[in-house]
Order: structure tokens, then C-alpha cells, then sequence
């Protein structure tokens, strides 16, 4: 709910409806944290929210919520069925929250982000599925390209790092590959904090 808070003042300040969450490298807990951060966002009776599992090689959303995996994100930008984006997409228990699965898994989730139907979908969706708060889960950002190509095509970018295992390193590669202005928040996950931490003891100022 603390992300939650802090998610909805930087989009009201600046207007951002489409953020993607991403890590640098596998384990960190971006789909954990996607999945929440939904779910929190749809808990708020006037908010609504799609969730995009928009990882297409390792889709996991679909286990969170009981749904499917496929038809998914995949089928659709892979096919010219006729079928619209709406038909794919699943209803949860939460009126606020609607789930749009990845699909198939499929190794060229590169080139299926960077078609042109990809552009139109993240382009228009915030039309066909208006007031709503659009979150995608992709990708670690040292596993594919796939969050370089949806990057831009998205208002603003939340990171999900571990503690105590997300390499510096890795951290500093992410941060560079994507550009700090597409950056609005960091997400420390798995961090012990308790009331024996120091960030909860009071100390007077000298």
C-alpha cells in the first residue's frame, strides 16, 4: 500500500498511466511485486487497473490470479485472427483488476515487442480500457531486450532490485540501459526490516 501511495503521486504529478516493472536479473521479485502492486491499485474502490503479463519467455501472472496462461499477449501479437485485444483479457474477483496473460511461452518475444501491433496495443490501450492504470510485468533487463523495446513505448519504468543479492554491478548495467529519465522508483525487495531496526528507533536531535 506504501508503493501503491507513492505509484498513484507520481502519476498524478506527472500523468503517467502505463509503468513497467522490471529487475536487472532473475529472482529479484518484479513479477511478486507487479502482481501486488496491481492487486493494491484495485483495492482502492476508484482506481482500475489492467496487469500485462508482458514477460513472454517465463510468463508467471497467470499463476497469481487461477487463470490461464493462454490465449494471451503472444497470440495476439503473433496472429491476424481478427480477434481484439478485449477477447483476451480475464476479469479477477477484484472489480477493479482485469489480467491480461502472456500466452504461450515463446522465444521470440523480442521480435513480438517491437512489431507495430505492438506499438498500437501499449499506444492504445489506455482508450480501449479507459481510467484504468496499465502495469506491465516484462522481463529482467540482462536476460532479454525485451524491456529496451518496451521502455518507450511506456510513461515510466519501476525497478525491483533484492537485497543482498542483486549485484551492484547489474544494478548499474540496468540503470544505463534504460536511461534514469524513464526511472520513477526503486522497489528494495525481501529487506529485513522490523521494530529492531534503526529505521524505526527514535534518536533526539543533537
Amino acid at each position: 500500500k506504501i508503493l501503491r501511495a507513492r505509484i498513484n503521486k507520481i502519476c498524478d504529478e506527472l500523468g503517467h498511466r502505463t509503468i513497467l516493472v522490471t529487475s536487472p536479473v532473475r529472482g529479484d521479485g518484479k513479477t511478486t511485486v507487479a502482481a501486488n502492486l496491481a492487486v493494491a491499485m484495485a483495492m482502492d474502490y476508484e482506481q482500475q487497473v489492467l496487469l500485462i503479463d508482458a514477460d513472454l519467455r517465463r510468463p508467471s501472472i497467470h499463476r497469481y490470479f487461477g487463470i490461464g496462461s493462454a490465449p494471451g499477449l503472444s497470440e495476439y501479437l503473433g496472429s491476424n485472427n481478427g480477434m481484439d485485444l478485449v477477447s483476451y483479457v480475464h476479469s479477477t474477483s477484484l472489480s477493479g483488476l482485469r489480467i491480461l496473460p502472456a500466452g504461450r511461452p515463446t522465444a521470440a518475444s523480442s521480435e513480438l515487442c517491437a512489431t507495430e501491433r505492438m506499438k498500437s496495443l501499449i499506444r492504445d490501450i489506455p482508450e480501449m480500457f479507459p481510467g484504468h492504470k496499465i502495469i506491465l510485468d516484462t522481463s529482467p533487463i540482462l536476460s532479454t531486450s525485451d524491456p529496451l523495446v518496451l521502455s518507450p513505448l511506456t510513461d515510466g519504468v519501476v525497478m525491483v532490485v533484492r537485497a543482498g543479492k542483486t549485484p551492484r554491478s547489474c544494478l548499474s548495467v540496468a540503470f544505463n540501459s534504460l536511461g534514469s529519465n524513464k526511472i520513477i522508483g526503486i522497489v528494495l525487495n525481501g529487506a529485513e526490516l522490523g521494530m529492531e531496526s534503526r529505521y524505526y528507533q527514535y534518536a533526539p536531535v543533537s
